[in-house]
């Protein structure tokens, strides 16, 4: 299993809407979730980690089903 930690630098390819939602420890919720490249590696990352204004102003496609 792939970590990231804050401040990694991440490069998102697509995204998913209407994923699994979940739960950040400040009760704040979020069911979209990013594709994103890391160390030659795809790993996802819920929106609830990613700053508002890059998930809210995101024209990412959706990932293919």
């Amino acid at each position: 299993m792939d970590r990231v930690w804050h401040g990694d630098v991440l490069r998102a390819d697509c995204r998913i809407a209407n994923g699994v939602t979940v739960t950040d420890e400040a009760g704040g919720h979020s069911s979209m979730w990013f594709r994103v490249s890391k160390d030659g590696k795809r790993v996802w990352i819920p929106a609830i980690r990613i700053r508002p204004d890059q998930v809210q102003y995101t024209k990412l496609p959706n990932c293919p089903g």
